[in-house]
């Protein structure tokens, strides 16, 4: 299936320029898929391993009917922190992207983030935009704080890489100590009991084995196919 697109230069509240872009199949798209990448992932064009995953999700995405709505994030220099500014930058441009396509009513709206994204995609909905989403997809999200649902989201899925390890360090005062390492079969559960919101809603947690933070394959042994676990998790197929 071909993929159609439209893309469109936008600007910030500082006047710094970016794109947004729709992708969308032939005839009518029957859900909408809200995507926001890692912060490895600064442009729509990029030429990395991220992009190019988010590039093959977003053509199964559309194969099965969905219109996919990305845009441009602010650049972030590898294994630097995110900053505040950095994460409100990126929340508003999303917030942003979903209104301008609002006149566009295609079937269920999903929400899928990475990492970064993921967090972004967080805060929208902790302040209440979109007011609903169908479902959310949230993809190596470590949620250290409770976090209060202002949106309505009935479903909301934690994935992360059976190899996504975090590190803590044990005692900031004694360097000598190593770190306190956890896999995602702790923190994943420890992060959806941090979940909360205004209605109930329901909370699963995905390990997929042999993927890392952003879901490629490491490790030794086989790998989950991420592209399909997660196209199977946004559930755009009729």
């Amino acid at each position: 299936m071909n993929v159609h697109q439209r893309t469109q230069w936008h600007r910030d509240t500082d006047g710094t320029r970016y794109r947004t872009r729709r992708s969308f199949p032939a005839g009518p798209a029957r859900a909408t898929v809200l995507l926001a990448g890692p912060g490895s992932v600064s442009v729509l064009d990029g030429q990395g391993r991220d992009d190019l995953l988010l590039e093959q999700l977003t053509g199964r995405l559309v194969a099965q009917g969905a219109q996919v709505l990305t845009c441009d994030m602010p650049v972030r220099e590898p294994n630097s922190p995110s900053t505040e500014a950095d994460r409100r930058t990126r929340a508003g441009r999303l917030s942003r992207l979903l209104a301008a396509h609002r006149h566009l009513p295609a079937g269920p709206l999903v929400l899928v983030g990475f990492s970064l994204g993921a967090l972004a995609l967080l805060q929208l909905l902790r302040s209440g935009e979109p007011r609903q989403a169908d479902r959310a997809v949230l993809v190596g999200t470590v949620i250290e704080e409770d976090a209060f649902l202002t949106s309505h989201v009935p479903s909301l899925d934690l994935v992360y890489g059976s190899f996504d390890l975090v590190g803590y360090v044990a005692d900031a005062d004694d360097e000598t100590l190593p770190p306190a390492v956890f896999a995602p079969d702790m923190y994943g559960q420890w992060s959806a009991s941090r979940l909360v919101g205004r209605r109930a809603f329901e909370v699963r947690v995905h390990l997929l084995e042999g993927l890392g933070h952003t879901l490629h394959p490491c490790g030794p042994g086989p790998s989950r196919d991420a592209i399909a676990a997660l196209t199977d998790l946004v559930g755009t197929a009729q």
